[in-house]
């Protein structure tokens, strides 16, 4: 069964007033998907992504004559599940024809090329996807396999970073090094902040990094130090780089409500895809005056190196 175009209250304020302006009609806020743009996308047609860690231990040693060999190379894997999302939603575009919209219909042509058609996918679909990309999938996602036949709850169809690592902390056997902070607070996260960026491994210090955060501890953070040195001569109110560090502080809608902070190379901060770049390719049909949008792709998150990757998780 189609959806219905929710008009009720359109209707209690307006009757059967036909409107002819599109402008007119507002639209809620919608997050745009932001935080793939820090990391490294990679596209693979596997269920499985895998690629391999090499390392090698150390090697130099002082000079004798005799042969003395030192040093061992390590492969080890490194896999990150294929997750498949999709939408479907159907309506009735015939329900606007007598209602203050009535001027987004034209019976003159396919109902799926209607205004209103046209209005719900570009303006309202596509831009709610990749909101709840952002806020519910990307960073704070946590996988259950659907049920047959029952649309899921959404955030259910992938682990997001955050979820990642909590995970790993929990389970306590992982190579991510954990940072131990004190419980944040606003007094204390200018220098909790300063201390994870101290505890960051001295060759990741010099790396151009970024320091992923929710937008409350940012701000925060900002405010603490206006507090602490807004009256110093050179105080830069914008500054986001940790002192003596190349760390950058940066705040990240998908990590909303969360405590965790976190830092890795940009390489090793890994999203993967298949071929559609979320749900960039959505199939219109029009079947008995009823308008069906759908759309499927392959979407998941994940770390390479466990090893490049410092984080903070608060105890449970």
């Amino acid at each position: 069964m189609a959806e219905s175009i929710s008009l009720d209250q359109l209707k209690a304020a307006f009757g059967t007033y036909v409107g002819t302006n599109q402008r007119d009609i507002l639209r809620l806020l919608t997050q745009p998907t932001y935080s793939e743009t820090f990391m490294t996308t990679k596209q693979s047609q596997d269920l499985v992504y895998r690629a391999t860690k090499a390392v090698i231990s150390d090697l130099v040693q002082g000079f004798q004559e005799g042969w003395t060999p030192k040093g061992k190379a390590a492969f080890t894997p490194v896999e990150i599940m294929q997750r498949r999302h999709k939408i479907d939603l159907s309506f009735y575009p015939d329900e606007i024809m007598d209602s203050w919209l009535g001027f987004m219909g034209d019976e003159s042509i396919d109902r799926k090329a209607w205004p209103i058609s046209k209005y719900i996918i570009e303006q309202l679909i596509i831009p709610k996807v990749a909101d709840n990309r952002e806020l519910a999938l990307i960073g704070k996602g946590t996988y259950v396999a659907p049920v047959e036949g029952t649309a899921q709850a959404l955030g259910l169809s992938m682990d997001g970073f955050v979820t990642i690592l909590k995970h790993k902390h929990t389970a306590g056997n992982s190579n991510i090094n954990f940072i131990p902070l004190a419980p944040l607070t606003v007094d204390n996260i200018f220098d909790q902040l300063e201390s994870f960026g101290d505890q960051v491994g001295d060759l990741y210090k010099d790396m151009s990094m970024n320091i992923f955060l929710s937008r409350k501890w940012f701000s925060a953070y900002h405010r603490k130090r206006r507090d602490l040195h807004g009256t110093d001569s050179n105080y830069d109110g914008m500054k986001t780089m940790l002192e003596g560090t190349n760390l950058t502080l940066t705040p990240l809608p998908s990590m909303a409500g969360e405590n965790v902070i976190f830092t890795t190379p940009k390489e090793n901060f890994i999203r993967l895809m298949n071929r559609n770049n979320g749900a960039s390719s959505i199939s219109v049909e029009s079947v008995d005056r009823q308008i069906k949008v759908f759309a499927d792709w392959y979407e998941s998150v994940g770390f390479g190196i466990e090893e490049a990757v410092f984080a903070f998780v608060p105890a449970t």
